[in-house]
């Protein structure tokens, strides 16, 4: 299950501009920087949408990842999804491997049986760091990813830039994730974005 927070950065800059950074600093235990390119697809009947899923072959520094997003639940800039993913760099043949990673069967098949298309796409630069908050072993100690993500959405030759920054759960305590994640949003007046970058490229 993926849980996330999302923020919207386009007035706000990078980590020097968060009053959050010098929180964030201690809890840093390692930084990646990735260059991904996203396309989105649906069946023509538009099935993945009428499920508020998200089907997704992404590029990260070159390697192919395809993965299925289904919706669980999401309010305010906070998102929990099912998600599934397998390396591979074709979509529909990723769908024949999904659900051996979990995925839901029944869907993985209907979408396969369907032609295919491209919605939208996503091209941008992360920087991600790693971070460990707490005691190891302890109740409330948990792992997260922080990620800093400028690039575009595109959709039928229209494009948007984008800024924003995600707070995903990894692993550990969920309560004191969401308690760590809702205190850095008020400690630096971060705007939430309720919409993933499928919405927002979906409505280009």
């Amino acid at each position: 299950m993926e849980v996330e927070y999302k923020w919207d950065l386009t007035d706000a800059g990078g980590l020097a501009a968060l009053d959050a950074a010098e929180k964030l600093s201690p809890y840093i235990r390692g930084v990646e920087n990735i260059s991904m390119h996203a396309t989105y697809y649906d069946t023509v009947d538009g099935d993945v949408f009428a499920l508020r899923g998200g089907l997704r072959k992404r590029a990260e520094n070159g390697v192919s990842v395809c993965s299925l997003k289904l919706e669980v639940e999401v309010s305010d800039g906070r998102a929990t999804r099912e998600e599934y993913e397998v390396a591979c760099d074709d979509i529909r043949k990723a769908l024949g491997l999904l659900p051996e990673v979990g995925a839901p069967r029944d869907v993985c098949e209907k979408l396969a049986a369907k032609e295919l298309k491209v919605n939208c796409e996503t091209e941008f630069d992360r920087r991600a760091f790693k971070l460990a908050v707490g005691t190891q072993g302890a109740e409330d100690a948990f792992e997260a990813e922080l990620a800093f993500d400028e690039g575009v959405l595109r959709r039928e030759g229209r494009e948007q830039e984008f800024r924003e920054m995600e707070l995903e759960h990894k692993d550990g305590s969920l309560d004191a994730f969401n308690d760590f994640a809702l205190d850095i949003q008020d400690t630096a007046h971060l705007t939430p974005q309720p919409l993933s970058k499928l919405a927002r490229a979906m409505s280009l």
